[in-house]
This record gives structure tokens, sequence and C-alpha cells, in this order.
């Protein structure tokens, strides 16, 4: 009875955490010009969030139950885990996948549910683990060399591919506070291995084997993704991108981003897939380079 009381307070806590999520997404206007050039992470608290959990160890031990840190990361809901799992479940079909992700949440306290065949896991774990199968099914297993990732959240991407994949590098670009999180969960996992932070003002001149983005780049300024899409997409020779803008406006997250015309004419050789499961009524993918 106590577990079943405590699953559903998280479940209910979710639902007023994407409420409140939406609403501040409506609520922040751009008041001047200054405020066009910020992510939609910059528009909230994040920045602050994220330097207060790393004061102390009791805030990073538990930096996963943070309201301000879930608003923009940890966001995934208990039915959306469910959807994820399907998907799982028919990219893996007669695959072991027991080892992918399983030290994720060792780190970090995040709210876990029971879900029957994986046991306790966050939801958010398993949208990572998803997100790995999709990339191991488009572009195939043997996929390798060096993967750079915009916006790399606590490091929860970087951990599950590297159970997959054989990285000789992975580059993250972020914000330099979110980067020293992701630089001490990896460490605190054991996993932070030929992981380098990058940072976008200096020209890095560097070529990719696949450019990863889980909303990150679609919640950057025009501005910026034309930056990102100058130095790091038209270098790397795959791409994955899961977009929250662009091609509709239903949550307003479109307003001050590039347009999906735009976007494929700079990334000429993209193609746009449906995201499955589909988590939002604006969301799609980008993908480029993988083999038909």
């Amino acid at each position: 009875m106590l577990q079943f009381s405590k699953s559903l307070f998280y479940r209910v806590y979710y639902i007023i955490l994407r409420f409140i999520s939406k609403l501040s997404m409506l609520y922040v206007k751009r008041f001047s010009d200054g405020e066009r050039l910020l992510s939609d992470s910059q528009k909230t608290n994040y920045e602050s969030t994220v330097d207060r959990l790393l004061k102390n160890d009791f805030s990073f031990d538990r930096f996963r139950r943070n309201f301000g840190f879930c608003e923009i990361v940890e966001n995934v809901t208990y039915s959306q885990g469910f959807s994820y799992i399907s998907r799982i479940n028919y990219l893996a079909y007669g695959k072991s996948i027991s080892r992918i992700g399983n030290l994720n949440d060792n780190v970090g306290n995040p709210i876990r549910y029971n879900y029957p065949g994986f046991g306790r896991m966050s939801p958010t774990t398993l949208r990572y683990i998803s997100v790995a199968l999709e990339i191991q099914n488009i572009f195939g297993p043997s996929l390798s060399g060096n993967f750079v990732e915009i916006g790399g959240g606590y490091g929860g991407q970087v951990s599950v591919l590297k159970d997959l994949f054989r990285i000789n590098n992975y580059g993250v670009y972020d914000l330099p506070n979110v980067q020293t999180l992701i630089k001490r969960y990896l460490k605190s996992i054991d996993k932070d291995f030929n992981v380098q932070f990058l940072n976008l003002e200096k020209d890095e001149n560097r070529e990719w084997d696949l450019a990863i983005s889980n909303y990150a780049f679609s919640e950057l300024p025009k501005n910026l993704q034309e930056t990102y899409i100058d130095k790091v997409l038209s270098k790397s020779s795959r791409g994955y991108l899961i977009m929250n803008s662009g091609r509709e406006n239903l949550t307003t997250r479109s307003e001050g981003k590039l347009s999906l015309g735009a976007l494929q004419k700079l990334i000429p050789t993209s193609e746009i897939f449906e995201e499955i499961p589909k988590t939002g009524p604006d969301n799609y993918v980008i993908i480029w380079g993988h083999k038909k």
C-alpha cells in the first residue's frame, strides 16, 4: 500500500511538473533582444539550479529529484516510460539489453518506478536506452568513432551509448556548469573516459562520425542553431536530432528558432521522421548519413 501511494505521488508530481513547465514556456516572452539569444533552458532557473546542485554532496546525491532540474532534464513521465519500453522491446527483439544503462540510476537518486521486465527504473533512463537503440537500428551496430552531443543533460545519454558502441572520443557542448555536472556524474559511475567538454566559441575544426541531440539543439535561438550547423553539424557525417521546434508551433517553442524549411536547406542531406514514441505535439527527428 505504501509503495502504491509513493508511486501515485510521483505520477501526480510529474503531471504538475509538466504543467508548470508548459506555463513557464508561455510566460517567458522575449522582453528584450538579449533574451532572444537565450536557449529555452536559460529562460528558466536551470543554470542557477545546477550551480546549487554542485555546491554540496547532499544536493548532488539527490540532483535528479530537484524540481528545477526535473523541469528541464529528468521529465519523462511514468506512462511515457511504458511507451519507451514498447519501443525498446521492438528494437531489441532477440537481443540481450540487460547491461544497457544498468548504472545510470545509481547516482542522483532519480524517481523510479517498477516496470515489468525492467524492474525499478527512471523513465528518463528508459528514454536514453530507446534513443540509443534507435541510433543502432538506423546506423547499424558497427557504428563507431567520434561522437558529439549538443546538450548533454547530466550524462545519461552518453552513458548508455557507451554500452552499445565503440566510441573513440565523445564531445559534449553545453553550459559550463552543466558540463561540470556531467563530468561529476560520469566519474561517479566510472564512465568518464574519452569524454571531452567543448566550447563553441573556439573553432574546434573537428570532424565527427555522429552528432546527436535530445531536443537541446531545437531549443537554441536561431543564431546559435546556425553556428552549431556551421561548426558542428556540417562536419558530422551522420546525425540524429530529436526536435521540438521548427515544424509546428503548438507549444510556442518555434518562436525565434529556425524553421524546418530553413533547417533542411542548411542540412541538405537530412530527412525528417516522426518521433517514436511521440512525446510532444511539435516533435520530430532529423536524420542524415544513414543507409537507405
